[in-house]
């Protein structure tokens, strides 16, 4: 900066004021020339803008709706669900996008339908904290006297259940061994009897019978490939929702200040891209890519 700079006032350059004001060098050209800021030139040649007016113009600026929902804590179509009844009202800039002024947003955050809303929610979030109920010592001290005592007094019932399986257990054992012993007599009478020579073994013995083996052919097996099903994703549609007479701005970059590349009519359908931050991408009908804010689209899927 120069000397021939004021003193009394701060003064910054064009690109220092861009940065402050969070938009490009072209938009704040476009303001000064507009007469939305002013800015000098005490060396003659380069544009300086007040940092105080540079302050009050960005305390003043009014908030799209993907900002105005990101200071309420909500999404842009719950924001456009309160416009419809008419707890929020918002304004329309040159371009007839939705801008919301920080008085506005304020004196909704303090309405009764906010807080209520905000209670109710805290509520549900927070864990219960209140306190377990102080247990008297003597009847812990109680409990624990009659769980010793219980532990000391022999189990009748298990004891019974244990004499009654040993004495079937003994009676299995001796029928057991006393059926073994009858099989293996049987066993050593039927040796010593001689068995008689069956008839079939004698024809064996004269006849010969030649039996030629049998082939198996074997014959390859064609298998039939069956072609799997092509799983068909549902396609996204996106449909503007705003009124008859608006139009909505397809801009070329998910940015407000983004050059503006078409506009859109209410009930116009698109082809869901991706969703970056409150700004959807969308396919235009001659192939191209485009931007629109979030706040006026309704999704619905479809198998086309």
């Amino acid at each position: 900066m120069t000397d021939s700079l004021p003193n009394q006032k701060k003064l910054v350059l064009i690109s220092e004021a861009a940065k402050i004001l969070g938009v490009s060098i072209d938009t704040v050209r476009r303001w000064d020339k507009s007469g939305v800021l002013h800015s000098e030139r005490p060396d003659g040649k380069n544009r300086y803008f007040s940092l105080d007016e540079l302050e009050k113009h960005k305390t003043s600026q009014p908030l799209s709706i993907s900002q105005a929902a990101k200071n309420l804590g909500i999404s842009p179509v719950t924001l456009r669900r309160l416009e419809d009844k008419g707890l929020i009202k918002p304004e329309r800039n040159t371009a007839g996008e939705r801008v919301y002024d920080k008085e506005s947003i304020k004196n909704f955050q303090d309405s009764a339908y906010f807080l209520r809303k905000k209670q109710i929610k805290e509520t549900i979030v927070e864990p219960s904290r209140e306190e377990p109920e102080n247990i008297p010592s003597e009847s812990v001290e109680s409990f624990e006297k009659i769980s010793f005592n219980s532990n000391l007094k022999p189990n009748h019932s298990k004891m019974n259940e244990l004499a009654v399986s040993v004495a079937v257990f003994v009676l299995l054992l001796t029928f057991g061994i006393g059926n073994i012993k009858l099989t293996e007599a049987k066993n050593l009478q039927l040796a010593a009897i001689p068995a008689p020579t069956p008839i079939s073994a004698v024809l064996s013995e004269t006849t010969e019978v030649s039996t030629a083996p049998e082939t198996v052919s074997t014959a390859p097996v064609e298998t039939v490939s069956t072609p799997s099903a092509e799983i068909v994703e549902p396609k996204k549609i996106l449909t503007i929702k705003i009124d008859g007479s608006d139009s909505v701005i397809i801009r070329q970059k998910p940015t407000t200040d983004s050059k503006i590349i078409s506009l859109a009519k209410a009930g116009n359908t698109f082809e869901f891209v991706s969703l970056n931050s409150d700004w959807y991408e969308v396919k235009l009908a001659d192939g191209s890519i485009g931007f629109i804010s979030a706040g006026y689209i309704e999704m619905e899927e479809t198998n086309k």
